[in-house]
């Protein structure tokens, strides 16, 4: 008999399940106790996953500069006409944790509308509320859990727990959303990560160099020490700039992304070639991790916001 690639593998699996079911029937005969055959159950189910084809990607995560909504847009700028765009293409990605910067609050609630399996935390930066842009991250509520005592906002400033606080020559206000996520279905907490997501100044260069060092300050602080940690977020400065290259001096972050594309998009869909100011960083443990700047066209002609967004694909 002759098979071709895919109904050979479709021929292993079924007998491979076959005789999985089998070995569950015989048993079940002779476990009296249910505990113990439950266990058993659960075990020989995982094993059949793991004998399938590999699942792909185990973390993915989105860091998106979505434009604010300001009256000063106009026709496809507009939020109203490119709302659907920004929502449809991250509800599409479905990626475990996203990283948006520039949202105001109706953004947020239209967003939070869009992506039913999210959860969203992160407050205004001029009053630590509702005022001002957001920088929130969101995550997959079926895959994570919010760390209840682990999360929150500070400011990029001298004073950083201090609502619409600015020091190092920065117009406008910064911050930085931050928090610890523990996996779901891992009884013993083990499986977490931190996220911190932020967004710099794109004017004053002190004011990048120093929100970097609060950056490994706030990083190196962080309760749990053993839990892996990733940096995300419009930076307004390229890989060259002395405060990016601060992150990631003696491996203290990790970048994953050949410096191919511009991701400031300047409303046009087209990739083109150049430096990128939005960036997925990583602790040094994640190794394998494929990075990308994505298009999000609205049409031919324009781009979903003034940014692409950034992906990064952290393997098994």
């Amino acid at each position: 008999m002759r098979f071709n690639a895919f109904s050979l593998y479709d021929y292993v699996i079924f007998n491979f399940q076959l005789t999985m079911l089998k070995l569950i029937l015989s048993m079940i005969s002779w476990l009296k106790n249910m505990h113990y055959c439950v266990i058993f159950l659960v075990f020989l189910t995982n094993t059949a996953i793991y004998a399938e084809e590999p699942t792909g990607d185990h973390l993915t995560l989105v860091c998106y500069n979505i434009r604010q909504d300001t009256d000063s847009d106009k026709g496809p700028k507009d939020w109203g006409s490119r709302k659907g765009v920004v929502s449809d293409y991250l509800l599409e990605k479905n990626a475990s944790i996203i990283g948006l910067q520039e949202v105001r609050h109706n953004q947020l609630i239209d967003l939070q509308k869009a992506l039913p399996d999210h959860r969203s935390l992160g407050v205004g930066r001029e009053d630590g509320k509702k005022r001002g842009e957001y920088s929130p991250v969101f995550y997959n509520h079926k895959e994570w859990i919010l760390d209840p005592k682990e999360n929150g906002t500070f400011w990029l400033s001298d004073t950083p727990t201090i609502a619409n606080s600015r020091s190092w020559g920065n117009h406008h206000t910064r911050i930085c959303t931050w928090a610890r996520f523990i996996a779901k279905g891992d009884p013993e907490k083990k499986t977490a990560v931190y996220i911190y997501n932020t967004h710099w100044d794109h004017q004053s260069q002190p004011a990048r160099v120093k929100s970097a060092l609060l950056m490994i300050e706030k990083i190196k602080s962080r309760k749990h020490k053993d839990t892996p940690y990733i940096l995300m977020g419009d930076l307004n400065a390229t890989l060259k700039n002395p405060a990016v290259k601060s992150l990631l001096a003696n491996e203290f972050l990790k970048d994953h992304g050949e410096n191919k594309y511009r991701s400031s998009s300047m409303w046009k869909p087209d990739l083109v070639p150049g430096l990128r100011i939005d960036h997925i960083f990583t602790s040094p443990n994640f190794e394998k991790a494929d990075f990308e700047v994505e298009s999000n066209p609205a049409n031919k002609d324009w781009s979903g916001s003034d940014h692409h967004p950034v992906v990064l694909r952290i393997k098994e």
